[in-house]
């Protein structure tokens, strides 16, 4: 046996021989034996990286302890000169998803998901505070009270708007077609019609000429017409102003509170758009800003309506109805609030952190669409599914595992097919889904770190010495 080395690392004494060092796998660790030709080696290292060097340089086998810290282990490789793929495969998977996870959350603060929007001005007098001020409330940056008092109204009265349009669909409150009054008339008389004077009748018959128009090609306009309106019809099948009481209705059957909820809700958005405006650092990102532009144009609708009510105009089958279409949009208000929210933050980045993952559902889906599809319509009959693109919808309901049972296959293959299709639907969801939750997990810890109230150090005991006979020990006084 050869020379004996020993080596101190963290406090920890090892023993090896010469000749086993020399014949190890890490090249700077054989170049340090060569240039310490004494016995005793000191290396201030890491105990528990150093560790799995070591076991490297004896064994060529590379792997990353439990409880070291992936970061730490690389710069530990680094230092040695060891590239990371010689990691096994057991350790090398867990430190590229360490370094992939890095990454992620370098993105995640680049892009100010986990930053608050905050009014940049130059000037530092009172009036530039104010508006600082009043910007930091506007978008909920402060944690004030009038910041909390201002989020509770704004959420308020965006129900309020949300609500108000959705209760007045009730069929409570929508236009009925009303069936044609009879007019009531006296009781007819038993009065006989007087002779008709044929006479007369061919005389005139006689007289009038026929005149020869030419005839005016209308077909294109006319079929052009009939294909808007059966467009329309297909994808807005009831007229709107049916669904929808106007605010004349709302008058006029009792209803008055939403006139009221109409008023009120616009109001407090427009002046809340004009403190915006007046606040906001710049215009620009202010008419940029895609939920403002709705907005705007919501509020605009809404000033077309009350023009329209004072004007005692009616929305039926023309132009004005789009004002009431507009109104599906109010639902987007909610958004507003919901952007402020750290987990709806979070959540929105997560879904555009996995692009990736989206594609690949994406295409999974059009695959089964495309094969299901075509199987499905050669199996079952026309009366149950009259074309290929009826049955994408099927396809793509029953790999959702939705199922509304509007379609369904009665052969034996369909049904076979069918279960194929739903158990392929249930792989790939359970697949899939699992890389949005786990991105999200991680991206909400770290977004909740400012929140979590860490307690403070506790006060140090007080430590006194005694001594003995033997030895001497520390004992601490208690509070």
């Amino acid at each position: 046996m050869g020379e004996e080395l020993l080596f101190y690392v963290g406090g920890q004494k090892y023993h090896f021989s010469r000749d086993e060092i020399a014949k190890g796998h890490c090249e700077k660790l054989r170049e340090w034996i060569r240039d310490h030709p004494n016995q005793k080696i000191v290396i201030n290292r890491p105990k528990l990286s150093f560790e799995a060097i070591l076991d490297f340089h004896l064994t060529g086998n590379l792997h990353m302890p439990v409880v070291v810290c992936p970061e730490l282990f690389k710069d530990e490789l680094d230092f040695w000169e060891i590239s990371h793929k010689t990691l096994e495969k057991c350790c090398l998977t867990r430190l590229s998803s360490y370094f992939r996870d890095k990454a992620l959350l370098k993105d995640y603060r680049k892009s100010g998901s986990c930053l608050p929007q905050k009014h940049v001005s130059t000037q530092k007098n009172v009036f530039n505070k104010s508006l600082r001020k009043l910007w930091n409330i506007l978008n909920y940056q402060d944690n004030c009270l009038e910041t909390k008092a201002y989020f509770c109204l704004s959420t308020c009265m965006i129900i309020l708007s949300i609500f108000g349009v959705a209760i007045s669909t009730l069929p409570e409150f929508r236009l009925k077609d009303q069936p044609p009054v009879a007019e009531v008339t006296a009781e007819p008389t038993t009065t006989l019609p007087p002779p008709p004077d044929y006479c007369k009748l061919l005389y005139e018959r006689e007289k009038v000429t026929p005149t020869l128009i030419p005839p005016q090609d209308t077909t294109a306009n006319t079929s052009s017409k009939d294909f808007e309106r059966k467009f329309i019809e297909k994808i807005f099948p009831e007229p709107v102003h049916k669904k929808i009481p106007s605010l004349k209705q709302t008058l006029d059957r009792g209803t008055s509170a939403f006139f009221y909820i109409e008023i009120i809700t616009t109001v407090f958005f427009t002046i809340e758009q004009a403190l915006l405006l007046i606040s906001g650092p710049r215009l620009v990102s202010h008419f940029m800003n895609a939920m403002n532009i709705i907005e705007m144009l919501l509020l605009l609708a809404s000033y077309c309506r009350f023009s329209l009510h004072f004007l005692e105009l009616e929305y039926e089958d023309n132009g004005w109805s789009l004002l009431l279409y507009v109104q599906m949009f109010r639902v987007l208000r909610i958004v507003r609030v919901m952007r402020h929210v750290t987990a709806f933050k979070v959540l929105n980045y997560s879904i555009s952190a996995g692009k990736k993952d989206l594609c690949i559902i994406i295409l999974y889906i059009f695959m089964g669409i495309v094969i299901f599809s075509n199987l499905i319509f050669f199996f079952e009959l026309s009366e149950d599914f009259h074309s290929i693109p009826d049955a994408w919808w099927w396809t793509l309901i029953t790999m959702t595992t939705v199922g509304y049972g509007d379609m369904i296959p009665k052969t034996i293959a369909g049904k076979v097919l069918g279960c194929v299709c739903a158990v392929s639907g249930v792989i790939m969801l359970s697949l899939v889904i699992p890389i949005f939750v786990n991105t999200f997990l991680f991206l909400y810890q770290y977004a909740e770190l400012e929140s979590v109230n860490i307690p403070a150090p506790k006060k140090r005991c007080p430590a006194s010495r005694t001594s003995t006979s033997g030895d001497t020990e520390i004992t601490v006084d208690p509070e």
